[in-house]
């Protein structure tokens, strides 16, 4: 039947790999990471999505639960982040890919949000180019720089022009007022029965199964009452899937401001739940306000009263002005090629950056006032100068970075924060360590979010000494005390320190039995930490474990022991790969699986592989290759 068109294609093989190859690449900006970046998914991955394939053909598919973690925002204020088990956000975004061609024709051109990529129809007839990759460090830079896998125009490609239209509606366009506003809520309030009742209409064909399997997963993620009832709202935070089906949970709000505009000679924007409306005078300024609140109030939303602002003259000039900002773009541009290493460019950052200096006082000068009430504007202005401060590896932002980090939990300045200072040269790491570990033994930071991130970028810094930095972490993480994110972060990290074979086989057999999935998982990797005889042990027992996350993992470590045509392939694809430190460090579960094996064969090209690597000035990386070869040199004999 043609209503069946689509789920028979989402049954397919070819379409169930483009949702998982989508879910991965999605999955690396996770509030919470995995600690293999699911590789012992993709390890067995056809039969993984032939199993999930066969679950929907059934309707014997039920949804995992999700991760959920509080994101810190400005005050103390949080928002719930949530993480997609890989299974269902393979299969979500493979239904995504199938309804995006019929659904973002829909969209008004106004709205600026994930969208589908301009090429979309070519890329999905070739099949070829939705799976290149590109590494992307200024998201803000020329379109002609960037590629993403994602058949969405990612917010680094749509913002400015959403900016952009902005500015010219102001400016060219003869409007002199603007309402601003955002939904309160957002995602937690959407309604689940409303929008697959949008979604149906929107499609104008009866696509019953694949819709009744999308809703089957939202449904089973719901909130529920006090009682146990579910609430039907409410959709999973920090993901492609969700960020697009909110778009089209609002085209009610886009078609009342439609007719508002057409009637007011008024221009509407919006960019997710970032609503912009400019008109020609402050009583429809006013009206526009009415009408939002109007169309959200029918969807079961709320206007943010907060963010909601009617702004004219020299506040509307000050709004969508963005002089500095273009001034930092246009350094970012000159800087990008140019290695802070070498004494001739050195000199050229230099004289780039000179202009800057009075921008950067800003921040620097009259600390922590100048950095703890930032307005939207100044916020991103401070957080892209940390982005070229960071690429030129300049140590002027380093007492600013610290000072937000204590004094401002905001997500984004948070991570940007720590990216700047892990990015300088590692002579200034000693005391970005030292200032780091007094940050978390203090308990200056409320969010255990904030402490997980603060972990993660110590596991980025290159001190000194590394030795011991293992200990002080587990004494303190390691505690019944402190929640689950800052445990399996911690077991992360020790992974890539010095650290007794003993000592992290007794971490990994006491963690292995934490309540929590992702601690038992970071439990496992460090397992492969532990003297040779004991992982080849303890793997053995865990490919029974009752965690499907643990056997899973388990399995996959067991490839690389047993496995002498998977471990080959694997060493050759890490040959082909980048030879830095950071992707070394990246393959170190790998590497210390692989060293645990009974094969010469495997241990004798693990020891060639680890002992071919370009030198490094990492005493930390170092520490971990000699450990490597030390425990693999008995192939060579």
């Amino acid at each position: 039947m043609a209503h069946d068109q689509l789920f028979k294609e989402l049954c397919k093989p070819d379409v169930m790999q483009v949702g998982w190859h989508l879910a991965q690449q999605d999955s690396r900006d996770d509030f919470v990471t995995d600690p293999v970046g699911h590789a012992d998914f993709a390890s067995n991955l056809d039969e993984r999505l032939r199993h999930v394939v066969e679950q929907v053909q059934t309707l014997r598919y039920r949804p995992r639960h999700l991760l959920e973690i509080d994101i810190p925002k400005s005050g103390l204020s949080v928002r719930p982040g949530n993480v997609l088990p890989i299974e269902e956000a393979s299969l979500l975004h493979a239904i995504v890919y199938l309804l995006a061609p019929h659904l973002d024709k829909k969209l008004d051109a106004a709205v600026f949000s994930y969208r589908l990529h301009p090429e979309w129809t070519k890329k999905v007839k070739k099949r070829e180019s939705m799976f290149r990759e590109a590494p992307i460090e200024f998201p803000f830079l020329k379109r002609k720089t960037l590629r993403s896998i994602s058949p969405f125009e990612a917010w680094y490609e749509r913002w400015p022009d959403f900016e952009a239209e902005a500015i010219k509606a102001y400016t060219e366009e003869g409007y002199t007022h603007l309402t601003k506003t955002d939904i309160t809520a957002y995602f937690e309030n959407i309604d689940l029965r409303l929008l697959e009742s949008q979604i149906r209409t929107l499609l104008k064909r009866e696509e019953d199964r694949v819709l009744q399997v999308l809703f089957r997963v939202l449904e089973g993620w719901t909130r529920v009452t006090s009682t146990g009832s579910p609430i039907g709202r409410g959709i999973p935070q920090g993901n492609d899937i969700s960020s697009f089906f909110g778009n089209l949970y609002v085209v009610p709000l886009d078609r009342a401001l439609n007719t508002f505009c057409k009637k007011r000679d008024a221009k509407w924007f919006r960019y997710v739940d970032d609503v912009k409306v400019f008109t020609k005078s402050e009583h429809n300024a006013r009206e526009a306000v009415f009408v939002i609140n109007d169309a959200l109030r029918a969807l079961h939303l709320n206007l943010q009263g907060s963010k909601t602002e009617i702004l004219s003259g020299e506040s509307l000039k000050y709004e969508l002005s963005n002089e500095d900002i273009e001034v930092v773009d246009e350094a970012i541009v000159k800087v990008r090629k140019l290695d802070p290493d070498r004494p001739f460019d050195r000199k050229m950052i230099t004289k780039h950056l000179k202009p800057l200096a009075s921008i950067r006082s800003r921040f620097t000068s009259g600390l922590p006032d100048s950095i703890t009430s930032l307005d939207g504007k100044q916020n991103r202005l401070f957080r892209r100068l940390m982005t070229l401060y960071g690429k030129c590896k300049r140590n002027h932002f380093r007492r600013a970075a610290m000072t937000a980090l204590r004094q401002l939990p905001d997500m984004r300045v948070l991570r940007k924060s720590l990216t700047y200072l892990s990015q300088l040269d590692h002579g200034t790491h000693d005391e970005t360590l030292e200032q780091l570990f007094i940050v978390l033994e203090t308990g200056e930071l409320p969010f255990p979010y904030q402490a997980a991130t603060v972990l993660e970028t110590i596991a980025k810094l290159q001190p000194t000494d590394p030795n011991g930095v293992g200990s002080r972490i587990r004494s303190y993480a390691l505690t019944n005390k402190q929640h689950w994110l800052v445990i399996q972060r911690a077991l992360e990290v020790i992974v890539v320190y010095p650290y007794h074979a003993r000592s992290a086989l007794t971490l990994a057999k006491k963690f292995l039995r934490h309540s929590h999935p992702m601690v038992r998982r970071a439990a496992c990797v460090l397992l492969t930490r532990s003297p040779k005889d004991q992982v080849r042990k303890h793997l053995a027992q865990l490919i029974y474990h009752a965690d499907p996350g643990v056997n899973r993992l388990a399995l996959y470590f067991q490839r690389f022991i047993r496995d002498k045509e998977f471990a080959c392939q694997e060493l050759a694809r890490m040959r082909k790969g980048s030879k830095t430190d950071f992707a070394f460090q990246r393959n170190m579960h790998r590497l210390f699986a692989l060293s645990a094996t009974e094969e010469d064969a495997i241990a004798a090209e693990t020891h060639d592989f680890a002992a071919g690597l370009p030198a490094t000035k990492s005493g930390r990386i170092q520490w971990l290759r000699d450990s490597v070869l030390e425990l693999t040199k008995w192939a060579k004999a």
